[in-house]
């Protein structure tokens, strides 16, 4: 199926009204609030997102046989808000707490990623979190990771732009220890053919024990049941396809990694 990928990109933007590819009923439409936060999704003036979620989102559209419009948000708490309101149909990658609850019906997605710390073979091995103390820690900018380590002050953590030029960094010394989530250990093992005569992965390693959902609004205007919504989106996660999709968009976009 074609899918619909309008977006509206401008600075400041507070609030935007979806483009519809002609005409479309709009029981057909699935309306998606997306802001820019690598590699989840990946805005860019003049062109459709990309990203894991909206790899995800791609494949939810389809299996419920809708066609994707985008609405560009300035940041993840106007995309909740407009959830709430009805304003779109559906949010990636969120957390279900009780207080969205009461706006959105949970769809799984995929369990909370694993985060890995890698170095050069010389380091000696990380096996505890107390270990990270005495060393120097590549990160993502404007990333999350866990909330023990995002909190923690006292870690001596070294920006970088994204995980391709941190493992450059780390293979030329720039510091001990880069975190990353697990996923993407396939991609970087393909864009850097030494990887593993160079590099390793160390013993400690932290993952949530919490499921990411895709939020439904509950004045969606999609025309589907709940019902029939968490049979189709509950079967495609037990069969492993969204992450297949968030795989497959790693794989094939190593830039953003």
């Amino acid at each position: 199926m074609q899918l619909t990928r309008a977006l509206m990109l401008a600075a400041g933007l507070l609030a935007a009204q979806p483009i519809y590819a002609g005409e479309v009923e709009i029981e057909r439409v699935m309306r998606v609030c997306v802001d820019h936060y690598p590699p989840f999704q990946i805005l860019q003036p003049e062109q459709p997102p990309i990203g894991e979620n909206i790899a995800a989102l791609e494949l939810f559209a389809s299996l419920l046989q809708r066609q994707l419009t985008f609405i560009a948000s300035p940041n993840f708490a106007r995309c909740l808000h407009m959830l709430e309101q009805g304003s779109v149909d559906v949010l990636a990658g969120i957390y279900a707490k009780p207080e969205r609850a009461a706006f959105s019906y949970f769809l799984p997605y995929r369990n909370d990623g694993r985060f890995v710390f890698i170095s050069q073979q010389t380091l000696a091995n990380v096996n505890d979190y107390e270990d990270l103390s005495a060393l120097s820690i590549g990160v993502s900018r404007e990333t999350e990771y866990f909330d023990r380590f995002d909190s923690d002050a006292k870690l001596n953590k070294v920006q970088t732009n994204d995980v391709i030029s941190a493992t450059n960094m780390l293979l030329k010394g720039r510091f001990d220890l880069l975190i990353v989530s697990e996923v993407v250990l396939p991609s970087l093992r393909a864009r850097f053919s030494d990887f593993d005569d160079k590099l390793k992965v160390h013993p400690y390693t932290h993952e949530e024990q919490r499921l990411v959902y895709f939020g439904v609004s509950k004045r969606h205007q999609m025309a589907i049941p709940l019902g029939e919504m968490q049979a189709i989106i509950g079967k495609a996660y037990e069969e492993g396809r969204f992450m297949q999709a968030v795989e497959e968009f790693a794989t094939h976009h190593l830039e953003h990694y």
